[in-house]
């Protein structure tokens, strides 16, 4: 199964390749310099068998959800593949107790999560798979459920098995984990998302590069239109987005409301 950390334009920011053992980093050609030299610095923080590797796109291919299918066409390996953003920042248990340390960043205990939640998906028989959604999971995990079969997955970590048979509707510029989740369960009803664990993220919207480029108030509205005509009654929308950085890019709230 290949590990793949798309990114552009930050190649000064990014921290998930301190975390992910062996992965790619998938950035355009004409960055290929900038990110080597960031991984050079890296070299006395990351040993040799940990560290990321880079693979180039062409520069023609511009926009996440391009790169995402491009990452299908020419990454994916007899397993499948799994998306992890550039900004991951640490994983974090969310079924501790009160006092119980959350946080992970052993690259060895990650790369362990990753993959056994790979080998329970494959066993299940699910193609699409992921983790909670955001750390407020720490907040209302009970432990009542520990996994889900069904519901949205958040595109900052997610994976698909081989032969999943999904593409990414290249229309859609930010929402396309919300678009892909819905296509799932339109073609495979099931998932499985390991609900006692979160990837952590640097806050959406407070950094230059990657979706940044693309993403305005007016692409957020077209994606919401858009869903709402694929998917009709499945997707509810409105209030505010919890962040007032998010707000003012014209981020909605979103609720997949599947009807199984």
């Amino acid at each position: 199964m290949k590990i793949v950390i798309p990114s552009m334009s930050r190649a000064n920011s990014m921290t998930t390749h301190l975390l992910v053992p062996g992965a790619l980093l998938c950035v355009p050609e004409s960055q290929q310099a900038i990110y080597e030299a960031r991984l050079q610095d890296d070299m006395c923080r990351v040993p040799a068998h940990l560290r990321a590797q880079i693979v180039t796109h062409p520069d023609s291919v511009k926009g996440l959800t391009p790169k995402l299918n491009w990452c299908f066409d020419h990454l994916e390996d007899e397993d499948g593949i799994v998306f992890i953003d550039d900004d991951i920042t640490s994983v974090q248990r969310c079924f501790v107790e009160q006092g119980e340390e959350s946080t992970i960043r052993d690259p060895y205990l990650i790369r362990d999560i990753i993959w056994t939640t790979f080998i329970t998906a494959r066993d299940l028989g699910a193609y699409y798979f992921g983790w909670e959604a955001s750390n407020g999971a720490l907040r209302y995990y009970t432990g009542l459920k520990p996994m889900m079969l069904t519901g949205y997955i958040n595109g900052c970590a997610m994976g698909f098995r081989r032969g999943h048979g999904l593409r990414f509707d290249e229309r859609v510029v930010a929402k396309n984990d919300f678009d892909i989740a819905a296509a799932n369960a339109y073609r495979h009803r099931m998932c499985y998302k390991n609900c006692r664990y979160t990837f952590c993220q640097k806050g959406t919207f407070t950094g230059k590069g990657g979706q940044a480029a693309y993403r305005t108030s007016t692409t957020e509205q077209r994606d919401v239109e858009l869903l709402r005509r694929k998917w009709g009654d499945v997707f509810s929308f409105g209030g505010h987005s919890g962040t007032r950085k998010r707000d003012y890019a014209g981020v909605q709230k979103i609720a997949l409301k599947l009807p199984f």
